[in-house]
């Protein structure tokens, strides 16, 4: 018969903390960035010409 396995899992008795040793929740609040989706949506840089001349030159147009 084999032996009982010598590697059981010990069990340890939780230790509840108190109000004060308890970690404190902090919650941040992300602030809109407006700017950054204007720079995003600006479809300003699709007139300029030098992005039409390198447009010619790689279409078929």
């Amino acid at each position: 018969m084999a032996k009982k396995w010598p590697f059981a899992k010990k069990t340890v008795a939780a230790e509840s903390k108190s109000d004060e040793e308890q970690a404190e929740i902090v919650e941040y609040e992300r602030k809109k960035e407006t700017k950054q989706k204007d720079l995003i949506d600006d479809k300003s840089h699709l007139k300029e010409k030098s992005f039409l001349d390198a447009m010619a030159l790689l279409g078929d147009d």
